[in-house]
């Protein structure tokens, strides 16, 4: 079986650093909600993850959900655990692989447009300042 958390908390931290680089104050911006940058769609597939206690047929579920940054976080774990994929092609799933998917969708199919360079650079730059961090820590 799949587990129910595939990606990292290093690569979901970077994920929304490349996102909206972890603005809590993010809202909505072209059918886009909070830190992940997750649509209604998005959501639908992850399992439409809601905050407890709330109930998902209620209206504004989706934004409640997504405007959390727990229940954001859920909604990229799951959506990961459903359509993980090698999407790079280079034997392993990792942090690139859970970027393409975010960004193009479950079959991360295609390849991605010229806006992704920014947001690829900003997840790297992340992602190699936390493992810096980790190694000089230890």
């Amino acid at each position: 079986g799949q587990p129910l958390s595939p990606v990292t908390e290093l690569c979901l931290g970077c994920l929304c650093e490349a996102n909206t680089d972890c603005n809590r104050s993010f809202r909505c911006e072209e059918g886009e909600c909070g830190l992940f940058r997750i649509s209604v769609p998005y959501w639908k597939d992850a399992g439409s993850p809601i905050i407890k206690g709330d109930n998902d047929t209620t209206d504004g579920a989706f934004e409640r959900c997504v405007l959390d940054p727990y229940c954001a976080a859920s909604t990229v774990q799951g959506y990961m655990a459903r359509f993980r994929k090698d999407c790079n092609g280079d034997n392993k799933v990792d942090c690139q692989d859970f970027a393409l998917l975010h960004y193009l969708g479950a079959g991360c199919e295609g390849a991605p447009g010229e806006d992704y360079k920014q947001f690829r650079d900003t997840l790297n730059e992340c992602l190699a300042e936390v493992t810096q961090l980790a190694t000089s820590s230890t």
